[in-house]
């Protein structure tokens, strides 16, 4: 990843973790599919109409509009040349991330991708709702969370107000591991998820980066969580912060 690519990221992600606290979009896939729609930034469409989505100007459409040639795959095969197709233009990157939630949440069809926190599944659920021809779009933006580790940004937002809370507060957590990297630490909060939790976190403590599962006021629940996730064979201890 080069220089460009992380400031794009930095920015995109900046604005997308503050975007899903209203919105509900998932910043993961938000910062993915502006890297893919937007070739990171300098498509024709970024550069000139502020717009990193790529998202068609219909009739309904009432702000700026920026026309140019494209491509689209109707049949999951072949690619169609489309002449002077209208794309949403916007004065800034910022209204680019905001018009992109209020699209998804105005159109019923997106329903599924709204709230939904897991980043495969909310792949799956906007492309299954027709927001793209590609017929490897999944594929894609799943590749580009997982390499570029865009989840990051959907636990800023998340967990922002819980780690406020847990300042001021002792709970009870469940922690499964302490990793010398972060690429370890991560795949084992996946591997957490597929058990049901969402609330997992990665921390950098003493030099290891620890993943932990929840807050718990009460030590009976921590408990059951640890009951539960050794039952799916992650080894897990009570540790008290």
């Amino acid at each position: 990843m080069n220089t460009e690519q992380k400031n794009f990221i930095k920015k995109v992600g900046a604005l997308a973790s503050a975007d899903m606290k209203k919105s509900g979009v998932l910043a993961s896939l938000t910062v993915a599919q502006a890297i893919l729609e937007s070739a990171w930034g300098k498509s024709e469409l970024a550069t000139v109409g502020n717009a990193i989505f790529g998202i068609k100007a219909t009739k309904s459409w009432k702000g700026k509009v920026y026309c140019k040639d494209t491509k689209e795959c109707y049949d999951g095969v072949n690619l169609v040349d489309v002449k002077n197709a209208a794309f949403r233009a916007y004065d800034s990157w910022e209204e680019s991330v905001e018009d992109h939630s209020a699209f998804l949440k105005a159109n019923k069809r997106y329903k599924e991708v709204i709230g939904e926190t897991d980043y495969k599944k909310a792949c799956e659920a906007i492309k299954a709702a027709g927001y793209a021809t590609d017929p490897d779009y999944v594929e894609k933006l799943v590749k580009l969370i997982e390499d570029y580790e865009l989840t990051e940004f959907d636990g800023a937002a998340v967990n922002q107000e819980a780690e406020k809370e847990a300042a001021n507060k002792k709970y009870y957590r469940v922690q499964a591991g302490a990793f010398r990297r972060k690429e370890g630490a991560n795949l084992m909060a996946e591997k957490i998820k597929k058990t049901g939790h969402t609330d997992v976190f990665v921390k950098l403590l003493n030099g290891l980066y620890k993943v932990q599962v929840g807050a718990y006021s009460q030590k009976s629940n921590a408990e059951a969580t640890v009951k539960k996730l050794k039952a799916a064979g992650i080894s897990c201890f009570i540790t008290y912060a």
